[in-house]
């Protein structure tokens, strides 16, 4: 607890803070505009639940390559990364486990349907051609259905903006890493049109601990990626858009278990293609919109030379078909109606061929009051051809006190996650026992309440949010798949934003997040504290200066003693990371960018018996015209 003890002062000063009157102030909450939060671009001040963006600016100051990274230092939201690039990488929102989160690109759900719990790994998804992240806590099955228990996170690509432009960049730096990447981007009066491909090549290191005997074989990464966004305006009411997707990675993976060991032929090679069109209707004078869109997403993984079971293969595939219709019924009253269907497939070994429809239907209405109250109900119906139906509903409140420039905030809803077609159908190729199709969803209800306030204009900013959630029916392994456990997780979720000049910012957060299962064990990989602080200087109006520190307190963990065949636990011990990057403007065509990460070379595990990178250091250059 030494690390947190510094931490710890500022939401100390924070709760304080709230008790202090700020008289002849004009209210100037977030001006930013949202959509994953109520499907519709609504300002974020009116938004009731808790909501974190991720700029493209943010990504840039950064300097991250990979969406984890980014996704690191975001109250209630923890990364766990089972190795170096490449690797399998997870994201809990609030303590949900991670495949409880929905994850979408442009609209398109992209959960893997032949992972064993439809979860998504981010170690594959790169930061090309994004534009935002928007990441929301709190159940959301009412407007987003099945995997929504803990939140979303949503991506949302560039649309194309300005004259042609076109960029190439080269990066290089530890690790054997080598990365190059190019793009272009514009809009004219009836197109726009934004793309970016990037190739990523590592040496890397070896997944297994270093530190354990004999792992020294380096687990190499490549990975390429392109994606691209295209829109249309065919007249003042009708407008198309397009988004397509390829992710291609091939990682070098070790043995997992007790003993963790190199596996020196071992990798899997893993794609992904995403692909959505979308049809924007106006009618009555803008008074009906409907939006049709079609997305599918195809997954594969092709594993060789596991040594405990050889040559495999997954392949997983989903399509969504949604009728979306937005009531502008007057200036403060919003209703939404939505239709959805979606069809997910399994091929598993080569033995299990498995699919499950679900049909859907929502509906939500936004009311605003005198400018003070903005009011959101949301209901939604999932008849999934397996397990039947399934009722969600959500309600969020905003209130603004301008006078006080405070925002007072809160939700209540419910989630559910659909079982995965593994858990349902699952083939045991030794004979035992295997899936069942009898199983009940699993089911969350949650609610928060919060209060964020800015004084001295918008220089400062101070926000802090209670949560709490329960999980039933959660399904387990016993002798055969079974809703057999309940899970509990309720904390805090705080920030302070400080613009100190128009060219020094500041930014700090914590959360505490308690967790504890049906035997009152705290969930594996979630840290009780977690504390995030980020600086960021502008100079010379041509570069950038960003530093980031990630404090991660003591989280339980557990693996396979292949040795004794039992599952032994094992406490994580606390670590403290700092990061600095920079990017310099040489000219308008011209820019250098450099970043150290793990500065202090902390050794340090975020899942037991995998390595983590050490100091490293990368820099690189973007040219466009």
């Amino acid at each position: 607890m030494n690390r947190l003890q510094n931490f710890v002062l500022f939401p100390t000063i924070m709760v304080l803070a709230f008790s202090i009157p700020v008289y002849g102030m004009e209210a100037k909450l977030m001006k930013e505009v949202v959509v994953t939060a109520t499907r519709i671009e609504t300002p974020a001040e009116e938004v009731g639940s808790s909501l974190t963006v991720i700029t493209a600016d943010d990504i840039a100051a950064k300097g991250y390559r990979t969406v984890d990274e980014v996704l690191r230092g975001t109250a209630g939201l923890d990364v766990a990364v089972a190795g170096g690039p490449g690797q399998q990488s997870s994201a809990f929102l609030r303590g949900a486990e991670s495949y409880q989160t929905l994850v979408r690109i442009d609209g398109i759900e992209v959960n893997d349907p032949s992972g064993i719990n439809r979860g998504f790994n981010f170690a594959n998804l790169t930061v090309d051609n994004i534009e935002r992240i928007e990441i929301l806590r709190g159940p959301q099955s009412p407007l987003y259905g099945a995997d929504a228990m803990g939140g979303v996170i949503s991506i949302i690509t560039r649309k194309g903006t300005g004259a042609p432009r076109f960029f190439a960049e080269g990066e290089g730096g530890s690790h054997g890493t080598w990365r190059e990447s190019a793009g272009a981007s514009m809009r004219g009066e009836r197109l726009n049109v934004s793309f970016e491909a990037s190739h990523i090549s590592a040496k890397g290191f070896s997944a297994a601990d270093a530190g354990l005997p004999g792992n020294i074989e380096k687990d190499k990464w490549e990975n390429t990626s392109a994606g691209a966004r295209v829109g249309v305006v065919v007249s003042e009411r009708v407008d198309f858009d397009f988004t397509g997707r390829l992710q291609e990675g091939r990682t070098h993976l070790d043995q997992g278990g007790g003993p963790f060991q190199d596996a020196f032929d071992y990798s899997v090679d893993e794609r992904k293609l995403l692909g959505r069109a979308q049809a924007r209707i106006l009618a009555f004078d803008g008074l009906w919109e409907q939006t049709l869109a079609y997305g599918l997403v195809d997954h594969a993984r092709d594993y060789k030379d596991d040594p405990w079971a050889g040559d495999y293969r997954f392949d997983g595939r989903k399509e969504e078909l949604s009728w979306l219709h937005n009531l502008y019924l007057q200036k403060n009253n919003t209703a939404t109606l939505g239709f959805e269907y979606e069809r997910e497939e399994l091929t598993d070994l080569g033995a299990l061929n498995a699919a499950a429809d679900t049909r859907s239907v929502f509906l939500q209405d936004q009311l605003k009051l005198g400018g003070i109250s903005f009011t959101t109900v949301g209901l939604r119906y999932d008849d999934h051809e397996n397990f039947g139906g399934k009722t969600t509903y959500r309600l969020t409140q905003a209130f603004l006190i301008k006078e006080w420039d405070v925002k007072l905030k809160g939700s209540l809803g419910t989630g559910f996650r659909a079982p995965s077609l593994n858990e349902l159908f699952y083939i045991n190729p030794w004979g035992g026992p295997g899936g069942n199709p009898d199983l009940a969803p699993e089911e969350s209800r949650g609610w928060d309440l919060g209060i964020e306030r800015t004084f001295l204009g918008e220089a400062l900013t101070v926000g802090i949010t209670y949560f709490q959630n329960d999980f039933e029916n959660l399904i387990v392994w016993k002798n055969g798949y079974e809703n057999a456990e309940t899970a509990q997780s309720d904390g805090i979720e705080s920030f302070i934003d400080i613009i100190a000049r128009e060219d020094l910012s500041f930014r700090f957060t914590y959360t505490y997040t308690n967790t504890r299962d049906s035997n009152r064990k705290q969930l594996l990989r979630r840290p009780l504290h977690k504390a995030y602080f980020n600086a960021r200087y502008r100079f010379f109006e041509r570069g950038t200066a960003n530093l980031d520190i990630l404090y991660t307190g003591e989280r339980d963990d557990s693996y396979w003693n292949a040795m004794t065949f039992t599952t032994d636990d094992v406490v994580l011990e606390e670590y403290l990371v700092v990061n600095l990057s920079g990017l310099y403007e040489i000219s308008d065509n011209l820019r250098l960018f450099a970043r150290v990460e793990n500065l202090f070379d902390e050794d340090y595990y975020e899942a037991y018996g995998y390595a983590v990178p050490g100091l490293s250091v990368y820099g690189g250059l973007r040219v466009s015209f």
